[in-house]
């Protein structure tokens, strides 16, 4: 592998392509021997921010799923989908009539913490299968409600039977649940017509490149450093704790309890976990 492919790269992502089709175009482009994988995955119909983990990043990937996004979505109500969203089966329902403040009063429930139950067609693990291949088989999927986030929820235009929403949530929030949910509130159905993600965790859309632009050179000046997207504090270790850390021993430590980036002379050696004063290896980069 090629140290110099190593480290984070922001695609914005086409429509009508999935994550993991993402990830093989770039493994083309790098080759085969350099491991690549998404942070996050987005629905084909969506575009927007994906950030990529390529070469030794990828070992530290976990540490992004949790990252707060950001996301503009058009909405339609009048129209069901099985999977919340025009790449589904689509049919035409009847709603009373809903206007600007009916909508603006409704939105207000589903501000702050809320619960709600992941879409069927979704990549959700039960029982060892994905969600998504249950339902496309027609058997019946149960998914437990989880409690999620909602930072922020600001109408951006309404014209009967479409609007369009910026949602600032926490992972794990499903905007196709989400527009569900509120045509559901207002008696009537909603479908998620446009998605885009703006935003994950400090980076945002403007700093995202578009797949179609993206060539070998080009990716080697635009991978982010590994440790730069790491929203945790840092310790720094003395060279002799530098060994015992790679070799996977505890290190006494004065720190709070929590997740560190670790460093020693400058070099980035990893992720560690401190519990009462003892730092142990979570992520040790060779």
């Amino acid at each position: 592998m090629q140290s110099s492919f190593s480290g984070y790269l922001v695609v914005d992502k086409p429509s009508n392509m999935s994550s993991h089709d993402v990830v093989l175009n770039i493994r083309k482009i790098v080759g085969k021997r350099v491991k690549v994988g998404h942070t996050g995955t987005l629905d084909p119909l969506a575009t927007g921010v994906l950030i990529l983990a390529v070469g030794k990043a990828t070992r530290l990937s976990e540490y992004l799923l949790k990252q707060d996004k950001c996301y503009i979505v058009k909405g339609r109500f009048g129209l069901s989908s099985d999977t919340y969203d025009l790449d589904g089966k689509i049919e035409e329902v009847s709603c009373p009539e809903i206007n600007k403040d009916v909508l603006l009063k409704v939105l207000e429930r589903f501000r702050g913490e809320i619960e709600q139950i992941p879409p069927p067609f979704s990549a959700i693990r039960i029982k060892g299968k994905r969600a998504y291949e249950l339902a496309r088989k027609g058997e019946k999927v149960e998914l437990k409600p989880r409690r999620v986030r909602i930072y922020s929820l600001k109408l951006l235009n309404f014209s009967y039977p479409d609007f369009e929403l910026e949602v600032c949530c926490s992972s794990g929030t499903y905007v196709r649940t989400l527009v569900h949910d509120i045509g559901k509130a207002l008696g009537c159905d909603a479908v998620v017509v446009e998605l885009r993600r703006t935003k994950v965790g400090k980076i945002t859309i403007d700093e995202a490149v578009p797949l179609s632009e993206l060539n070998k050179d080009d990716i080697k000046s635009l991978l982010i450093p590994v440790d730069e997207l790491l929203d945790m504090p840092e310790i720094k270790l003395s060279p002799e704790s530098k060994k015992r850390f790679k070799n996977g021993a505890r290190i006494r430590v004065e720190a709070p309890d929590g997740l560190y980036k670790v460093y020693s002379d400058g070099e980035f050696l990893g992720v560690g976990i401190v519990k009462s004063n003892l730092l142990k290896p979570e992520k040790v980069l060779s």
